[in-house]
């Protein structure tokens, strides 16, 4: 009896180590073809881009919303006037760049800013864009590009001055201004990041 148990314990390990080298080896093409990924969500969203896609087509007025655990808030882009910056927008958008990301800037009085890949402010998508549209005098929430991702609204007693001619003025807020002002009253430390995070569920563009 006990070397029939043996020899049947044997069997029994001998198929469970075939069947975990071949998850093994699945496991191993799936990842260098593409099939299946080992990086995390944010992991992935620090993957760079050596250019934007085109995007942009004629004779179309784009809109973007976009949708934040505080609200949505609607945008109309000036694609006419900044059509790079635009162009960088969309892209990121449609490669879904943007979901999970935070406002990591909320400055009272100022400014809110999102975009970053990274949550600290340094954060970009591999390429930079140059700036457009800096002849035009920014206004109470205006759009701007603070580089080729991250994206700020101007808040009400602002002082202009700081946006004007050094961003690109690329959109203009047409609703979810309540949103907006709830964001703009987050709590925050002392590199002007709120204690919640205040994410970006995604962005919905509309033509």
């Amino acid at each position: 009896m006990g070397v029939k148990k043996a020899i049947g314990d044997n069997k029994k390990f001998l198929l469970l180590s075939l069947a975990l080298l071949a998850v093994s080896i699945f496991i191993m093409i799936a990842t260098q073809s593409g099939m299946y990924s080992t990086l995390s969500p944010l992991e992935e969203k620090k993957l760079t881009y050596t250019e934007p896609k085109h995007f942009l087509q004629e004779d179309i007025d784009y809109k973007i919303t976009v949708v934040t655990s505080f609200g949505k808030i609607d945008i109309d882009l000036f694609e006419n006037k900044a059509p790079e910056s635009v162009n960088s927008l969309l892209f990121l958008i449609s490669e879904r760049y943007y979901e999970g990301l935070t406002f990591h800037k909320v400055i009272k009085n100022f400014v809110i800013q999102t975009g970053d890949n990274t949550g600290d402010g340094s954060g970009n998508p591999g390429y930079s864009i140059a700036l457009e549209n800096v002849n035009k005098s920014f206004s109470d929430y205006d759009v701007g590009m603070a580089n080729a991702s991250q994206f700020f609204i101007v808040l009400p007693n602002s002082d202009k001055s700081e946006f004007n001619g050094k961003y690109s003025l690329v959109g203009k807020v047409t609703s979810g201004f309540a949103v907006i002002d709830s964001i703009a009253k987050a709590e925050v430390d002392s590199s002007y990041k709120p204690l919640n995070d205040i994410k970006i569920e995604y962005i919905q563009i509309t033509e």
